[in-house]
């Protein structure tokens, strides 16, 4: 454990990171230091509130959760001025939606405010063995995207963590 703590990154909004992670690291050794972890999470807190689109407007919903460096200036919005208490502290999630799994296989992702959907891409199931991952598709790409403006902007402000990946029956519905 302690190996791990000295590899922290420093996050000028935690000031206690080092002890948040810690009781984090102790807990998953099935220790504890001084008492168990705690994190505080909205569920879909993002979408509680308009989004702040300071100037910006796109044709579609699409195309918003494409707009990278709206995505990650919207989230260092939402930072600002917080207080993290416990083992909260701030992460963005480069997040296309929670089938992007299947997009990766070529299926075309559905948007809406809150979450995506796929649409279904195979009709004969005899054709399964010609689906293949597309390191190169859309998807892909923007999620590289998403993470590399992440951490360019981080400046220690947050994490940057990674997608949602549901690789079970959402990569079914292929």
């Amino acid at each position: 454990m302690n190996s791990l703590i000295g590899n922290l990154p420093e996050l000028h909004t935690k000031p206690d990171f080092e002890t948040a992670m810690q009781r984090i690291y102790a807990w998953y050794e099935q220790a504890v230091i001084d008492r168990p972890p705690i994190r505080f999470t909205a569920h879909n807190a993002d979408f509680n509130v308009a989004h702040v689109r300071a100037g910006r407007d796109w044709p579609d919903l699409r195309s918003r959760w494409f707009d990278a460096e709206y995505q990650v200036d919207y989230h260092l919005a939402s930072i600002q001025g917080q207080s993290y208490l416990a083992e909260t502290f701030p992460v963005f999630w480069p997040n296309l939606g929670p089938e992007v799994f299947a997009a990766f296989f070529g299926a075309e992702l559905i948007y809406g405010e809150v979450t995506s959907w796929s649409k279904p891409l195979i009709e004969d199931w005899r054709r399964m063995d010609q689906l293949k991952l597309d390191w190169h598709s859309t998807y892909m790409q923007k999620l590289e995207e998403l993470t590399r403006i992440a951490l360019e902007k981080s400046q220690g402000r947050y994490l940057t963590g990674y997608t949602d990946l549901h690789g079970g029956r959402s990569a079914i519905a292929l």
